[in-house]
C-alpha cells in the first residue's frame, strides 16, 4: 500500500525539531546534528516523498539510520517522531513485523483518550500521528496477509475520522477483495502450458468467473483514482486484467506497480506470464528471471520459464528448469507432466 498519504503524512513542520529544522535551506543546523546531517538529510527525503526508494541503499546505511533514531528513542528526543520514523523506515524495506511493533510503541506515547467528536483534546500533531501510525500498520498488516486484522485497524482510524474518503476507499477495496476471496487469487500466479499454447490456468484449479474479476476491476480503478502511487493495487490491476484475457492493459499496469516497486518478485513473475502471452517469450524469460533472482524458491515461476523454453524447442534448458520447480514439490502434477513431455521430445524414457 501507498507508504504517505501527502493531505494527512506525518507531521513535517516546525513542531518536529527531530529533523525539520535540518533540511537544506531550513534556517540552518544545530551544532548537536552536524554529524548526523547526512542522515537527516536522507530521514527528510523518505518521509516527504513517497515515492522515495531506499533498495538502493546498503544494509550499512539503512542500519545506520535505524541507531541514530534508536539514540533519539533511548535519549527521550522527539520521542513519537522517531518511532514514527523508525517504523516507516521498517515499512519501506519490508521489515513488516517489526515495523507494526514499533508503531505500536509510537500509539502508546498518544493520549489513550479518543477525544471524539472535539479533536481539539489532542494537539495537532496528536491527531496526525495516531492516523499515520494506524495506517502503516495496517498496511502493513495487508503486506503480510493479516486482512481482517488491517480492516481492524482501518476501523480504527474511522472510528475518530468517519468522514475520511482515502480510509473508507483502502476499506471498501480490501474488503471486496477479500470478501469474494480475490485476494488470493489475484496474488496466484498461473501456470502456462507449453502443449496448448496460448493457454493457461490457476495453479489450485479455481473456476474463471469473469464477473468477478470485473467488479474487482471497478473497485481497483476506483482506488488508484485516490492513490495512483499504490504499487499492490496496480498488481491487482494487473492479475485481474490478465484473468479477463486482457494482456497488452495487464502489462501496463505490472509495469506500473515495478515502476513504484521493483523489487517485488510476484509482478516480475506475472509481468513473463504476460509477455508470454502477448507473443513475446524472450522477453517473457527475462522477467521471469529478474523474478528468480529475488526468490529462487516459486514454483510456478520455474514450471513457466520451462514451458518457455519447452515452446522454443530449447528442452535441456526446460528440463533444468523443471527439475527446479520439481525441487520444490516434488509431487507437482503439472511440473511432472511438463517433465515427461521434455524427457519424451529429447528421447528419454518418461518418469511415469
Amino acid at each position: 500500500m501507498t507508504e504517505i498519504d501527502k493531505n494527512h503524512e506525518f507531521k513535517q513542520s516546525e513542531k518536529s525539531s527531530l529533523y525539520y529544522e535540518e533540511f537544506p535551506g531550513s534556517g540552518g543546523v544545530s551544532e548537536s546534528r552536524k554529524n548526523d546531517q547526512e542522515i537527516i538529510d536522507m530521514i527528510g527525503s523518505f518521509m516527504k516523498d513517497e515515492a522515495f526508494s531506499l533498495e538502493n541503499e546498503s544494509s550499512f546505511t539503512i542500519n545506520k539510520i535505524l541507531s541514530f533514531l534508536d539514540r533519539e528513542i533511548d535519549e527521550n528526543q522527539n520521542f513519537t517522531e522517531a518511532l514514527l520514523i523508525k517504523g516507516t523506515l521498517l515499512y519501506k524495506t519490508g521489515k513488516y513485523n517489526i515495523a507494526i511493533e514499533t508503531f505500536d510503541r509510537a500509539l502508546e506515547t498518544i493520549p489513550k483518550e479518543i477525544p471524539g467528536e472535539n479533536l481539539s483534546l489532542w494537539t495537532e500533531s496528536d491527531n496526525i500521528n495516531y492516523k499515520y501510525a494506524l495506517k502503516l500498520k495496517a498496511f502493513a498488516l495487508f503486506r503480510l496477509g493479516k486482512y481482517k486484522e488491517g480492516l481492524d485497524v482501518l476501523n480504527e482510524i474511522l472510528a475518530v475520522y468517519p468522514d475520511d474518503m482515502e480510509i473508507q476507499e483502502y476499506k471498501t477495496v480490501i474488503s471486496t477483495l477479500e470478501n469474494e476471496s480475490l485476494i488470493k487469487e489475484l496474488n496466484n500466479l498461473p501456470y502456462l502450458y507449453p502443449e496448448k499454447s496460448g493457454t493457461w490456468e490457476r495453479g489450485d484449479q479455481q473456476a474463471y468467473e469473469p464477473d468477478k474479476y470485473a467488479r474487482a476491476l471497478e473497485k481497483l480503478d476506483k482506488s488508484l483514482e485516490i492513490n495512483p502511487q499504490d504499487a499492490d493495487i496496480w498488481w491487482y490491476r494487473g492479475s485481474a486484467l490478465y484473468m479477463l484475457g486482457r494482456y497488452a492493459e495487464a502489462l501496463e499496469a505490472f509495469d506500473k506497480s515495478l515502476e513504484i516497486n521493483p523489487k517485488n518478485e510476484d509482478v516480475w513473475s506475472f509481468k513473463g506470464s504476460t509477455l508470454y502471452m502477448l507473443g513475446m517469450p524472450e522477453k517473457a524469460l527475462k522477467a521471469l528471471d529478474k523474478a528468480l533472482r529475488k526468490n529462487p524458491n516459486k514454483l510456478e515461476t520455474w514450471f513457466n520459464k520451462a514451458s518457455i523454453f519447452f515452446e522454443l524447442g530449447r528442452y535441456q534448458q526446460a528440463l533444468s528448469a523443471v527439475d527446479n520447480a520439481l525441487r520444490i514439490n516434488a509431487n507437482d502434477k503439472s511440473a511432472l507432466n511438463l517433465k515427461n513431455s521434455i524427457l519424451r521430445k529429447l528421447g528419454k524414457e518418461s518418469i511415469i
